[in-house]
């Protein structure tokens, strides 16, 4: 069975001029933050507005609570009024004076959500660099401070970890926020006007949070719905970019962001995809290069004052990962993985986890979900901030739920398949290819005719995985690329969303950045550049940070290691998928571990939403999207929507992901008129 979340614990801390502490036991969960600067008094930091704000993200840190105001006078141009709040769970330096928001005396104030995993060596190298800084902690969060005392704002080029950070700078009337390369930690921010529309112009605040629900604390927040977001989320199930929200926006991954009463200017310090076919001598055997990072990368991230974990699917990546974890540790230490099991076998990867346990002797976790979707799909409507269309975040929240009565760290497999080339799409983009030969109403034929043809109903079944292959085959590549990843195609939109809703529904991104951003490149490392800097930090990162969040756990994922990122991006598509997929780390990884586990069919985590839809789901299903006051009834074409819900109960078609975005929305809505 499912082990409910234990009780948190808390310490005392003491007040220290106008920065305080105080403990507070009804906190549940992990690191977050939240600020505000006004050059105008009429935007000024309300201690009350702040509290709300730090309250929204209370969940994200059980282990203390901290605010800074650096004044109570008139905000100006020349003074302006900043307030910070911090929630924090203790991974590394359980010492009370390593709690945020954390200050150097020197002026500089942080607060930082994340782990910086070379926080050690960076430490001696600012030793020698700063040798008459006064070090008052072991922790990560006073390195980071000191680093930025060093080196500015190219501190974060010498960050290995993940991480979204503020700092204030008292002495340069300066706002400093950054996120680390790959978007695994979250950083929203709004403005008098976009802010990264800001550039010279004189703004008279800014907030910034780790979740988007602290941003409405604020009562100058723009909640005003952003119809090209929406029409963003139907087509993907999440919003890459900014946010539903017109007054918001996402810091992206590998920015960092300088703000002044002046204006703003922004930077982008990295590229997860700039490398392809890089001849550099490094990288001389790829395999034995595959091995070497991905190792260095989980030794990186065992750091910790704290026990870990290790997620454990029975899959080639988080199998790769438990056995790093395994090697880099002593013999006498305990190894501890977890996975859960679904009645379902379709669903349950339990059985292989359990052998690939066995093989490597770790202290094995097993846990059986008895899934109650209809209670949690409100909570995670509630994390997410915005609607969040994307299933697998419930087998997420089962898994991250478990796993914290055990341990408040876990190391993972995400992201392997989008560095090592490991879902269908990708070699779909290859099979495809074969099409472009024939003239395009031959194409049209025989896609049409196998389509028609194949049987299939159920999603994970081959048969429909071939349907969708085959139904874009015709498209050229970067539009067929889009019409994998898409939930809604355009013509579904079209018909379903009124006119005046959405006028921005026909800009297809995805499309435009595969043609235009990355058409430098072959087709199949062109779909992993791509997914690197959308599908990845979007949809992927965003869910597990969400979702373990949720419960006071720490997911690290050794795959993001940048160092492992840059390599990754230099690979061909021989490299990546000659003999099948993940060629790099079939041949890196073959004598750790069992050959099945290279060998058998993906299973991916998923859960049987569209079954639930026809059962358990129905009557929640048909609630929301049929009220009179739904989303649907004022912005959807009622007859469209009562379409897809006949033609998935029938069986006639599967919407399963389509319906489940749907509810996802109409759960969202619900909660911001409350």
């Amino acid at each position: 069975m499912v082990i409910p979340v234990g009780q948190t614990f808390w310490s005392a801390f003491p007040r220290l001029s106008s920065f305080y502490l105080r403990p507070n036991s009804e906190l549940t969960n992990m690191c977050g933050f939240a600020g505000i600067v006004a050059w105008d008094d009429r935007y000024r930091v309300d201690r009350a507005v702040l509290g709300r704000m730090s309250a929204r993200i209370a969940h994200r840190g059980p282990d203390g609570e901290g605010v800074w105001i650096n004044h109570e006078g008139e905000a100006s141009a020349t003074r302006p009024q900043v307030g910070l709040a911090h929630r924090r769970l203790a991974i590394i330096d359980l010492d009370e004076r390593a709690n945020q928001p954390f200050t150097d005396g020197q002026g500089r104030w942080l607060v930082f959500n994340g782990e910086i995993y070379n926080y050690r060596e960076l430490r001696k190298e600012l030793e020698s660099l700063l040798p008459d800084y006064p070090w008052r902690t072991q922790s990560d969060t006073e390195v980071l401070l000191a680093g930025y005392a060093a080196w500015g704002g190219t501190c974060v080029d010498h960050l290995n970890g993940m991480f979204a950070f503020a700092i204030w700078d008292e002495n340069k009337c300066e706002l400093f926020l950054a996120r680390d390369r790959m978007g695994q930690k979250p950083l929203y921010v709004a403005a008098s006007r976009p802010a990264f529309d800001l550039h010279e112009h004189l703004t008279p605040f800014v907030a910034f949070a780790s979740e988007l629900g602290a941003l409405r604390e604020a009562p100058w927040f723009d909640d005003a719905l952003d119809s090209a977001a929406l029409g963003t989320y139907l087509s993907l199930g999440y919003i890459p970019d900014g946010t539903i929200n017109k007054g918001a926006s996402k810091l992206p991954q590998a920015t960092t962001l300088t703000i002044a009463a002046a204006g703003c200017r922004s930077h982008n310090y990295f590229k997860a995809y700039s490398n392809y076919g890089d001849p550099t001598p490094l990288y001389a055997r790829p395999a034995d290069d595959s091995r070497r990072l991905l190792e260095q990368a989980v030794r990186r991230q065992l750091v910790s004052d704290v026990p870990l974990g290790c997620f454990l699917s029975g899959g080639v990546d988080s199998s790769i990962v438990a056995s790093a974890m395994r090697r880099a540790v002593p013999r006498d230490q305990d190894v501890i993985t977890f996975s859960i099991r679904f009645d379902d076998p379709r669903y349950d990867e339990s059985a292989y986890a359990l052998q690939v346990a066995r093989h490597l002797g770790t202290r094995h976790h097993e846990f059986k979900v008895e899934p109650n979707a209809a209670e949690d799909l409100p909570k995670l409507a509630a994390v997410f901030g915005e609607p969040f269309g994307d299933s697998s975040a419930l087998p997420v929240h089962y898994l991250s739920r478990a796993t914290r009565n055990h341990v408040k760290v876990a190391l993972s497999g995400d992201g392997g398949d989008e560095l090592f080339c490991g879902y269908d799409r990708y070699r779909a983009m290859q099979l495809t290819q074969w099409l472009a030969a024939f003239p395009s109403f031959m194409r049209w034929a025989i896609a049409g005719t196998l389509t028609r043809l194949l049987p299939g109903a159920h999603p994970k079944s081959r048969g429909a995985r071939l349907k969708r292959l085959l139904a874009s085959a015709h498209l050229p590549p970067g539009k067929r690329y889009a019409a994998y990843m898409r939930l809604f195609q355009p013509e579904q939109l079209r018909e379903m969303v009124w006119p005046q809703a959405d006028p921005g529904l026909e800009f297809d991104n995805l499309a435009n950045l595969f043609e235009v951003g990355f058409n430098a490149r072959p087709l199949v490392p062109n779909a992993l550049a791509v997914d690197r800097v959308s599908y990845l930090p979007g949809d992927l990162l965003t869910k597990v940070d969400r979702c373990s969040m949720l419960h006071a756990l720490e997911v690290r994922s050794p795959f993001m290691d940048h160092d492992l990122v840059r390599f990754a991006s230099t690979l061909t598509t021989p490299q990546l998928l000659k003999g099948g997929p993940k060629r790099m780390l079939r041949e890196a990884f073959a004598a750790d571990l069992p050959a099945w586990v290279f060998k058998r069919k993906k299973m991916g985590f998923a859960v049987p939403i569209g079954e639930w839809f026809r059962g358990p789901l129905r009557a929640m299903l048909r609630d929301h999207l049929f009220a009179a006051d739904s989303f649907a009834a004022t912005h959807f074409n009622r007859p469209v929507v009562q379409r897809l819900v006949e033609e998935h109960e029938t069986q006639r078609m599967d919407h399963s992901q389509r319906l489940y975005a749907l509810l996802m929305l109409e759960l969202w809505w619900r909660q911001q008129k409350t």
